[in-house]
């Protein structure tokens, strides 16, 4: 459910995220299964990491995998996680102002995201385990409502594989603090849990990209909002409540990365999750519309790169593991021979005592 949570965030949940990355012209459904095996490789890399050096923020994460850059890495995460904190709280002011008429959800609810976010990496999966089964939920019923015959009218095969990398990268340049906070899993219930994740995710937009070539709103800025708006307002207020979800956990996402930095500084973590709130406040005037069409798709072009750094520092690992693995098998190898020999020779001695004893 973290990493559920961590990719299905208010920009997927509303669909403008897949629009902005895959174009608003019949997009091909074939553009969710280029993003699979990334999203599974790039969740087992940060996972096992976490497992296996068991790091304590993201600061920490680079200095292990950077070395050098570590700082540039720092500053290029914590910027992203800045911006979607701030987009985050844009877009509940955004729902806000079609409930209410003006501004207002933003602070109570960062709030709220600020407390969660100052237990620790265990509150946040346990927000995510509760309110993300309703969030697929109602976005399975749009989507399902939305079809029509025409959900097929794009080109089949007219794949982006430069955008499924470029989308999955900036998932993953966010989910990489939350994902190696997580220390206590074994190698296979890290393959398992990723595997499982990645097809929910897989699974949600390709409903969303047939969703979005049947009712052909490419150009709305949430657009399932206004799918669900022309089914029924039962369905549109359930859509508009359980993307104020999504948005929630994306925002926990983001503020708990921000926060395990912050807190080597403030030397507190609840000062750290508040001192984060008040930055991202401040910087949700870009707006949630901006953040997703403009700032998303450069997060990242970056973010390929960042994974690269990641996955070269992972294979280096495993290579020195083999090498280590050999070594350490050689010379229990020479061990054994040795003691294979001072076996002989005592028992040649042994002999040799007998036969002077018996003369």
């Amino acid at each position: 459910m973290l990493i559920v949570g961590t990719v299905i965030g208010a920009g997927f949940a509303s669909g403008a995220e897949i629009v902005s990355f895959f174009g608003r012209v019949g997009i091909s459904p074939f553009n969710a299964l280029l993003c699979l095996p990334l999203i599974a490789g790039g969740c087992i890399l940060f996972l096992s990491i976490g497992s296996r050096f068991k790091i304590r923020d993201v600061g920490a994460l680079h200095k292990l995998t950077c070395g050098k850059i570590a700082r540039v890495c720092d500053g290029f995460v914590l910027l992203n996680a800045l911006i979607v904190t701030a987009g985050m709280l844009a877009a509940f002011d955004s729902v806000s102002k079609s409930l209410f008429g003006f501004p207002m959800l933003s602070i109570p609810l960062g709030i709220l995201a600020a407390v969660v976010v100052a237990k620790g990496i265990g509150g946040v999966i346990k927000v995510n385990t509760v309110v993300l089964p309703a969030v697929i939920a109602a976005l399975i019923a749009v989507c399902a409502k939305s079809l029509t015959p025409s959900l097929f009218e794009c080109a089949l095969f007219g794949v982006k594989p430069i955008s499924a990398a470029v989308y999955t990268s900036m998932n993953l340049v966010l989910a990489a603090g939350a994902l190696t906070s997580v220390h206590d899993l074994k190698p296979s219930e890290t393959v398992a849990s990723s595997l499982i994740a990645t097809g929910i995710i897989g699974a949600l937009m390709t409903f969303v990209i047939l969703a979005l070539n049947s009712s052909g709103k490419f150009y709305s800025e949430l657009p399932t909002l206004e799918m669900a708006k022309d089914i029924h307002p039962i369905l549109y207020y359930g859509m508009l409540v359980s993307m104020s979800v999504s948005v929630f956990t994306t925002l926990l996402t983001a503020m708990n990365c921000l926060t395990d930095y912050a807190q080597s500084i403030t030397k507190g973590r609840v000062k750290a999750a508040f001192a984060v709130l008040t930055v991202g406040l401040l910087l949700s005037a870009l707006g949630f519309e901006r953040v997703v069409g403009a700032l998303y798709p450069i997060i990242g072009g970056l973010g390929a790169a960042y994974v690269a750094l990641h996955l070269i520092f992972a294979v280096r690992m495993r290579i020195k593991a083999k090498r280590d693995a050999k070594l350490s098998f050689g010379s229990n190898l020479l061990f054994d021979k040795r003691d294979s020999e001072i076996h002989k020779r005592g028992k040649h001695a042994e002999n040799n005592r007998r036969r002077h004893n018996k003369v």
